[in-house]
């Protein structure tokens, strides 16, 4: 594995075969994550698998059949988000500790969750930075001392405070020599007597002295034959140090890296990890050979020695020697979703953002696409923080990014085309002496003419003409003053809302069709008023259109409504009304609908039903009305990546929903799509209906309210069902929820007005 007899080429590897079924349509009600894979921080070898847990997400590579899998709740783990792992060879399982301290124990086929720690009500930190098996029992060093897990009898036994008095003390690895139990701290190097049976007295624990900067950061402790390694965290970053004992503390000067950032025993030999690469010592405490290149953060051999890496910016990488592999799944290249659209099938997202005071987080300018199942990202280091997209009505594959602070991009068929900024629109800068253009929002016209906000300039709102021109309106200074203008929604009857960020509430304006005639524009600012003038809250997060043309509004009390947005160019003044839910409660009282929760996005579907997203109680699906729940998603009933949703957008053609949440993208198959035409590309499936499933039955491609009659052969109705948007949903029982019989049935269908209707069949195999 040296160095020299490297070749120069690398072998990528983006298989995508997951277990998750990840590369073929997701099945209604089922969810699949999106993640990023590149930046990989931990690596686990077991058996025939090999682990790679990255920012984005944790997947395995099956050495047995090259295949990829990937690994969250979805598959049943108990969370996401893995900050440390290890394999028991002895015991034939894994332990996974989770960002918010979670812990599952992997044995064969079994998920054993432990959650104590992550119930736990503790101050500061909770983080578990390392697990260290020794007999029966896993020593899990925490950002506040040690805790002991009993992994024959699955639950916590021991917790050590091992700080001053038995204080909180960040503890980053373990390890044993037999006699004593060794901590390395960020104070210093802790052991007590594992003869003992007091190791839960702070007393117990003593401060190994007799090495040069004992009392410093220890980020690694390791007993390697017979010798005891410890490294020294170099407050600077710039020369850690290797300590080994041997009947006293030796500096080892033989260590050729800088920064060491991971010390594991595997394979017989001791392999350090840094930012320069991986060393590796034998038996005779010599550094015999080296992989370099990358950014690895992690290593681990494998029985055959080849070297595996958690590389942060790869993913996994396979090195044997001679050939180096990257393999990861599909996925984006960052994880997060600010803004989402989709059209045709196909899903765009942008991962910028802003700060609480809208100013620039300075994420790079990312933009992703998801088209035939596989992920694809663009990313452009010369500008930051793309935070709002749309898509051409007319094209697909030509759409436009807003950034906050570098203008509008424009792409087609996934080039960036132009930068608009204001050389060569009428886009404006904040700023005269620099080049700050924030855009908060940017949304079509039935016209396709593209309209934007242009926040803190003298003209505020700009749009993009079809004809390639370009215009702005200042309206009298009505917006230049406020900080941060955002998301933009074009109604049906071509009227402009968008909201004003920080409280600001809404603004309006009907242009009444003559765009450069400003002559007989009107436009106001909004105040979200109830029925006799009170502002009920000007604090709005989100904004949708539904089929209806009624305009929903996510503020910080929950949704409100405007049933008739219209008249607001007609009367001067619009009412919201709250959507009032019953209690289930047996009484007549009746609660506006989520008025505890901020509403974050809001997306319609097929079935004109409302995907509602939130800053912290995840994500629901009301009726067409708001009245009734279909679904509460959040992290502790679903694979729901976190509670904090950041958009939602909805793909029209398979109904399936994707939630971008400050944890990554993760979808769901919902049971609605989008209504077609007519009835010429009807389709269900599964068909047929083998003997051994008991899934949904999906009848696609109908036209918006269908009825659907199911029938047997002589034309005995078997169910009747309605769809929702373009598809309808039979379960395959009959009107008396019993099981139909073997055989093939008529599906007839119509639309509201039976205007149009059209038949398909079904075999039926029970």
């Amino acid at each position: 594995m040296n160095k020299a007899i490297r070749q120069s080429f690398i072998i990528t590897i983006l298989l995508f075969l997951s277990t998750s079924g990840a590369d073929a349509q997701v099945a209604i009600g089922e969810w699949r994550t999106h993640l990023s894979y590149n930046l990989g921080n931990l690596v686990m070898v077991t058996n025939e698998k090999v682990y790679c847990s990255t920012t984005g997400g944790l997947f395995y590579y099956n050495t047995s059949d090259n295949s990829i899998n990937l690994l969250s709740k979805t598959e049943g783990l108990s969370d996401n988000g893995v900050d440390a792992m290890s394999w028991n060879t002895e015991k034939q399982l894994a332990l996974l500790a989770y960002k918010n301290a979670n812990l599952d124990l992997i044995s064969g086929n079994e998920i054993i969750n432990i959650p104590d720690i992550m119930k736990k009500q503790l101050p500061g930190d909770k983080t578990i930075y390392d697990v260290y098996f020794n007999g029966g029992k896993a020593y899990l060093s925490c950002g506040f001392g040690i805790v002991v897990v009993d992994i024959e009898r699955f639950e916590i036994s021991e917790t050590y405070l091992i700080g001053e008095n038995g204080d909180r003390l960040k503890v980053n690895q373990v390890t044993s020599d037999g006699d004593y139990l060794y901590a390395a701290t960020d104070m210093g190097i802790r052991r007590a007597d594992m003869s003992g049976n007091f190791l839960m007295d702070f007393n117990s624990w003593e401060l190994v002295t007799g090495m040069p900067d004992s009392d410093g950061i220890f980020g690694s402790i390791v007993y390697y034959n017979n010798r005891l390694f410890a490294v020294y965290k170099d407050p600077l970053g710039e020369q850690d140090r290797i300590y080994y004992y041997d009947g006293s503390w030796v500096l080892y000067r033989d260590f050729p890296g800088s920064v060491c950032d991971e010390v594991r025993i595997s394979g017989g030999n001791l392999l350090f990890t840094g930012e320069e690469g991986v060393e590796m010592m034998n038996t005779s405490f010599r550094f015999v050979d080296s992989y370099t290149g990358g950014n690895p953060r992690s290593a681990s051999l494998g029985a055959d020695g080849t070297l595996w890496i958690a590389d942060n910016g790869r993913g996994l990488v396979k090195y044997d020697g001679v050939e180096e592999a990257t393999i990861k799944p599909n996925g984006p290249l960052r994880s997060l979703a600010f803004d989402m659209a989709s059209s045709d099938g196909i899903l765009y997202a942008v991962s910028g953002g802003v700060t609480t005071t809208y100013n620039n987080i300075f994420r790079n300018a990312s933009v992703h696409r998801f088209k035939d199942k596989l992920w694809n990202t663009k990313i452009n280091y010369d500008y930051n923080d793309l935070i709002t997209m749309a898509i051409d009505p007319s094209d697909p594959g030509h759409f436009f990014a807003g950034s906050w602070g570098y203008g509008l991009f424009e792409y087609r068929d996934w080039e960036l085309e132009m930068v608009y900024d204001e050389t060569n629109s009428s886009l404006q800068n904040v700023d005269r002496t620099g080049n700050i253009i924030r855009i908060g929002g940017v949304a079509y016209d039935q016209e396709s003419n593209l309209w934007m906000t242009n926040t803190g300039v003298s003209a505020p709102i700009s749009v993009l003409k079809a004809d390639g021109t370009w215009k702005n309106f200042k309206f009298d200074g009505l917006l230049s003053s406020y900080p941060a203008l955002g998301e933009v929604v074009v109604t049906r009857d071509n009227h402009i809302w968008g909201i004003i960020n920080k409280g600001g509430g809404l603004f309006a304006m009907d242009h009444n069709g003559t765009i450069d005639n400003e002559e007989d524009d009107i436009y106001t600012l909004v105040s979200v008023e109830d029925e006799n003038g009170n502002v009920i809250t000007n604090d709005i997060y989100s904004m949708a259109e539904d089929q209806n043309g009624s305009l929903w509004l996510g503020t910080g009390q929950g949704i409100l409504v405007f049933y008739s947005p219209s008249l607001l160019f007609e009367n001067g003044r619009l009412s919201a009304r709250a959507i009032l839910v019953p209690r289930d409660d047996g009484t007549d009282y009746a609660d506006p609908l989520l008025e505890t929760e901020k509403v974050t996005a809001i997306e319609v579907d097929g079935a004109n039903r409302k995907w509602l997203g939130t800053a912290d109680g995840g994500a629901f699906l009301v009726s067409e009305t708001g009245q009734e729940q279909v679904y509460n998603f959040n992290i502790n009933n679903s694979p729901l990546l976190s509670n904090s949703i950041t958009d939602i957008c909805v793909v029209g053609e398979t109904g399936e929903v994707f939630f971008g949440t400050d944890n990554g993208i993760i979808s769901f198959r919902g049971t609605a799509t989008a209504g077609a035409e007519n009835y010429s590309d009807v389709q269900v499936y599964p068909n047929p209906v083998r003997e051994d499933y008991y899934g949904p039955i999906a009848i696609k491609g109908l036209m918006t309210e269908t009825t659907v009659k199911i029938t047997d052969i002589s034309g005995n109705l078997v169910r009747e069902i309605e769809s929702f948007g373009g598809q309808a949903i039979w379960d395959g029982n009959d009107m008396n929820g019993s099981r139909v019989a073997t055989g093939v049935y008529l599906v007839f269908m119509a639309n509201r007005d039976a205007t149009a209707a059209n038949v398909a069949k079904i075999l039926f195999i029970h």
